[in-house]
């Protein structure tokens, strides 16, 4: 291979990204609206025996930007990730380029100091000066979370490890009927099964109620179930809300549970001195599950299992590999504590991110999204034909267009439709669910440069559709009206 050549092919490659990061918030859309079968035609996408020439390949990488969601554009607010720090970025460019794996101090010596400094550092807090704090990167949320529920497990029944599931008694787990699907998918893979993942009723919010808490950890008890594991979110995927982790701690704690807390969403929040007390409570976790990739703008994927003790990881997920590990770095082996052999440095891109910024620059860009979030809310409340569901606790927002003199069910019908055509036209992009008997709007705000302007331009596209839905309605029904006239 060439590689003098290939390095060519990198520049113009890194021209192709930095092209489409200055330009990322022009007119175009975020979005090509194609089926399957329309992209694979546009698309060639079928590997062929003889390798493509470079102006053809340097043509496949622009045409990947352009069939792809440009989730670095203020209006993309679909899920809880979107426009990224450029000097985290740096560090993810870094990382592909050296190329190395997380299992042993060898192969990965700065990466795994990093890593240990970004953990230590995130321990801190939750924990505040709790030196006896540890955790993991992860391949995402529902791996650690899904760790969390093994060591919850080995905790209470060490020998499980050894001697499986089948000589334990039947357990339970306790978890918001809002919390994410992870947990009874993780319930499924450990073999708890689904039905071991109680799930617990929750307010209008998504808030678990303690009370129905308390009669669910009866009931289980009446079956001669274990209550092994309460979970408490902090950043719900639909409003953001966050559970009462202070009254959770109480409960885990009379009941003898492992008490483990989804922050995936909301744990940046942690970051901020005029946020973090949404989350009091967190500092009596077990175990923490924190996403730096969502609302702090790292790429994806840079998330973390924190643990409150020093060797839970290491007794959960240790074992022996002589051919790998070696006692002379013992402490610095970092796949010793986790499920992976091979792990990508997820730490280098957050470890860039805080040098460059520094944690004031982390602070500052969580209250700004805060204080953005504010204004979405003053916004929709200065207009009467919008409805604000709650309050948010996270830069979520869920409300509905709501004009006045329209049913319900019609109203539901008319949130979908107008979410559902603009993913279409692809101009901007927010999601829809349904809670209750509504159907909400969510924008989640990941862009920290997000304009008075462009909220209330969201706010405008979204009462012009409705206005255009709602007139083919009446004339549709108009006409069906005269037809039926006109048969009498």
């Amino acid at each position: 291979m060439d590689k003098h050549k290939n390095l060519q092919l990198l520049k113009e490659t890194f021209s192709i990204a930095l092209d489409y990061l200055e330009n990322s918030c022009s007119e175009r859309n975020l979005r090509q609206n194609l089926s399957p079968a329309q992209l694979k035609e546009a698309f060639k996408i079928s590997i062929e025996e003889k390798g493509a020439d470079k102006t053809t390949f340097i043509n496949y990488l622009r045409k990947i930007i352009e069939y792809s969601v440009n989730t670095n554009h203020p209006f993309f607010m679909n899920q809880m990730y979107g426009s990224q720090q450029l000097a985290a970025l740096t560090g993810d460019i870094i990382t592909s380029i050296l190329n190395t794996s997380m299992y042993t101090y060898e192969v990965a010596p700065l990466m795994t100091l990093i890593e240990k400094e970004c953990v230590a550092e995130l321990g801190k807090y939750i924990w505040k000066n709790d030196k006896e704090t540890d955790g993991i990167f992860t391949p995402g949320g529902s791996i650690s979370n899904m760790m969390a529920m093994v060591m919850a497990r080995d905790s209470r029944y060490p020998d499980s490890k050894k001697l499986g599931i089948k000589h334990l008694p039947e357990l339970s787990i306790f978890v918001s009927d809002q919390s994410h699907y992870s947990f009874s998918k993780n319930g499924r893979i450990l073999g708890f099964g689904e039905d071991s993942i109680v799930k617990v009723q929750s307010d209008h919010r998504g808030k678990m109620k303690i009370p129905a808490l308390e009669n669910a950890i009866k009931k289980e008890k009446k079956k001669n179930r274990i209550p092994l594991m309460l979970v408490g979110t902090a950043g719900l995927t639909i409003s953001g809300a966050v559970d009462d982790l202070k009254t959770l701690t109480i409960i885990a704690k009379r009941n003898k549970m492992w008490y483990h807390v989804d922050a995936v969403y909301g744990g940046s929040l942690l970051l901020s001195q005029k946020h973090s007390t949404k989350l009091s409570g967190i500092n009596n976790a077990d175990s923490v599950s924190w996403n730096l990739h969502k609302m702090l703008g790292i790429p994806i994927v840079c998330a973390v299992l924190m643990t409150r003790r020093k060797h839970d990881l290491e007794k959960s997920f240790s074992i022996s590999a002589s051919y790998l590990f070696h006692d002379n770095e013992a402490e610095f082996d970092l796949g010793q504590k986790s499920l992976q052999c091979g792990r990508r440095v997820d730490a280098l891109k957050l470890w860039t991110a805080w040098k460059y910024e520094g944690q004031e620059g982390f602070e500052k860009r969580i209250d700004i999204l805060m204080e953005k979030t504010d204004l979405f809310v003053h916004k929709l409340n200065e207009n009467d034909d919008f409805e604000l569901f709650c309050q948010p606790e996270t830069p979520i927002v869920c409300f509905q267009y709501k004009p006045p003199g329209i049913p319900i069910k019609e109203l539901n019908e008319l949130n979908k439709n107008i979410r559902t055509q603009l993913f279409e036209e692809g101009k901007m992009l927010f999601n829809y669910s349904q809670v209750n008997d509504k159907m909400l709007l969510r924008c989640v705000i990941s862009d920290d440069e997000i304009s008075a302007n462009q909220i209330d331009q969201i706010l405008e596209v979204i009462r012009d559709k409705g206005q255009i839905i709602l007139k083919k309605s009446r004339n549709s029904k108009s006409d069906k009206k005269r037809k039926l006239v006109g048969k009498v």
